[in-house]
């Protein structure tokens, strides 16, 4: 049966089922009567007439700011295709109920929504619950986004001699600004310019030489940096390393950036944007967090060039240009990413921070076990462009991989950012097929061990991953049982990890049970729940390796900011209701 939504109005006959749904739910106060002066006092409630082949079958009624479904009044054999034709006009959305009622709860539950905040509203229980994001790029997989995307973008590939002058680099980043309407078309006269490379960590220097792909090429930026002088006012080489994040300035010291600021110090600075200042802007359409503490140097900025890394990720698919701004945010906001959801949080920083240019730095790529970890692949290619959904696109594609696979520009093509159909993009300089290399992919491992199992049947790439570096940890001596590893270790209970919104195994309560992610998080009173979306390595870590408390914890990123960072997401929790 086809369901279609139709934008409505709060019909008397809508006020009176809703009436009638709260009294016979037999719930204390006047909930309906407090939702229906809410609504008649927000002009941006959206009522969607839900109906199906032989007539209407209810009403959603639709908060745009907030990504939020605040009532649904649908037969029950229909919510589910009622969701459905929901998500595919707004994608990823939350929905909010009242406490006291459980079968809304269950039927939003069954479809993939999970409990990720209560909370008390002028006198009312509530819950939120959120859309798993993995049930939702399942119900997307070959799907087109519902309004298809205006126009064409230009993406140019520009090959680069394997010798890697100056010059030679020099020369492709004219051609691509030449490609993309000139210099001018980005920059004017005295304008300030703030260039966000990729410096992750310090995992790309060996013995004191750099190996290439894991930070941004150093030689590609003091040649854009040549390029932007004889024009720009102010040239600001701007990150927050997300690894070692106590330590950007240490980083920029390391891989040698600081030189840059020789080519002219006068104009030339580098930020630590884990110091800078920052202001709280809106998300657009509110989807998972409603506002975003971003650095003040991106706001001041005139132009904002986004210089990512061609490489793998071992969650993402792929780290390029989406990715590559989540370096943009301050420690805290980081750590936010990851606990409401790090995909849709992507899409959500490239809506505030707003780059006008990509260049991804494909001199030296990395494939494997990337972003720090992976192998060094020569590839002698820029990539430009002026849209991250199209660029990141047409990289992938050159990488062997399907745009469509990484999470976050899947995220970002739905919600109408930019196109992955490689119809509506032109591709300029050398084509995709010219320069076509497939990438290694990293062999992710869930396997277990002699008493510790791993259920991830409808994992996303994002859980998988993270836990495979987790559990790869646990792939060494257990210095209490000579001859077995760590993860064979012997439990007195058997050990389940659980990941994905459906597992085919059931939690027992005799046996111990950990819980991966917001998929999971309606189990969480049956055992110990990781929160996140993905959880951060850090938290995962920490809730694995409390197996073994005879085991030092491993090490992923410091580990005291990552406990102040943790203290910290609990304090915002404390004083924010949705």
């Amino acid at each position: 049966m086809n369901i279609t939504l139709q934008k409505g109005n709060l019909s008397q006959d809508l006020k009176d089922s809703l009436v009638r749904y709260y009294q016979a739910l037999g719930t204390e106060g006047d909930y309906a009567g407090h939702l229906l002066k809410q609504w008649a006092h927000d002009d941006n409630i959206i009522v969607y007439n839900v109906a199906g082949e032989s007539g209407p079958v209810g009403w959603i009624v639709y908060n745009p700011h907030k990504s939020l479904v605040e009532q649904i009044l649908v037969n029950k054999d229909q919510v589910g295709k009622g969701m459905d034709a929901l998500i595919e006009k707004e994608s990823l959305v939350a929905a909010e109920v009242l406490r006291a009622d459980k079968d809304a709860y269950r039927v939003l539950v069954d479809y993939g929504f999970r409990p990720t905040r209560t909370y008390t509203s002028d006198g009312f229980d509530l819950a939120k619950l959120d859309l798993s994001t993995a049930v939702y790029l399942k119900k997307i997989a070959g799907k087109r986004p519902s309004e298809e995307y205006p126009g064409t973008e230009t993406v140019v590939v520009e090959k680069v001699p394997p010798t890697h002058t100056h010059d030679e680099i020099k020369t492709a980043i004219i051609s691509i600004l030449d490609s993309l309407g000139g210099l001018e078309a980005f920059v004017k006269t005295g304008q300030t310019v703030v260039i966000k490379p990729n410096v992750v960590a310090d995992h790309g220097m060996k013995d004191g030489v750099y190996m290439g792909g894991v930070v941004t090429d150093l030689g590609l930026l003091k040649a854009l940096v040549e390029v932007l002088l004889p024009v720009a006012g102010k040239i600001i080489i701007a990150e927050g390393s997300s690894i070692n994040r106590a330590e950007t300035t240490k980083m920029f010291e390391l891989y040698g950036y600081d030189t840059l600021i020789d080519l002219d110090p006068a104009k030339v600075s580098l930020v630590d944007l884990h110091q800078d200042k920052l202001v709280k802007k809106a998300v657009p359409r509110g989807k998972r967090m409603l506002s975003r503490d971003i650095p003040v140097t991106f706001e001041k900025a005139d132009t904002i060039i986004n210089v990512p890394v061609m490489k793998i990720h071992f969650a993402a698919i792929a780290s390029l240009s989406i990715k590559n701004l989540q370096g943009a945010l301050p420690p805290l906001e980081k750590y936010m990413s990851h606990y409401f959801g790090l995909w849709q949080n992507l899409v959500n920083i490239h809506h505030l921070v707003k780059p006008n240019l990509i260049i991804i730095d494909g001199l030296t790529a990395q494939e494997d076990f990337g972003p720090v970890n992976g192998s060094p692949k020569p590839m002698n290619l820029l990539i430009g462009g002026t849209n991250a959904v199209a660029t990141d696109a047409v990289t992938m594609s050159i990488m062997g991989l399907d745009p469509a696979l990484s999470p976050p520009v899947r995220v970002a093509h739905m919600q109408g950012m930019g196109p992955i159909e490689p119809e509506k993009i032109h591709v300029t300089g050398v084509s995709i097929d010219e320069v076509r290399s497939p990438f290694k992919q990293p062999d992710i491992n869930l396997e277990g061990g002699e008493n510790l199992f791993v259920h991830a049947e409808t994992a996303c790439p994002g859980c998988r991953g993270y836990l495979h570096f987790v559990l790869f940890k646990l792939r060494r001596p257990d210095p209490q049982h000579p001859g077995k590893l760590l993860i064979d270790r012997p439990f007195q209970r058997k050990v389940n990890l659980f990941l994905g919104p459906v597992t085919e195994a059931e939690p027992k309560p005799d046996e111990t049970n950990i819980f991966l992610g917001t998929c999971q998080q309606h189990r969480k009173d049956m055992g110990k729940h990781l929160p996140g979306c993905p959880p951060h390595t850090d938290v995962i870590m920490k809730g694995v390796f409390s197996l073994y408390p005879d085991v030092e914890l491993p090490q992923y990123a410091d580990q005291t900011a990552e406990e102040k960072l943790e203290e910290m997401l609990k304090e915002v929790l404390k004083g924010d209701t949705p």
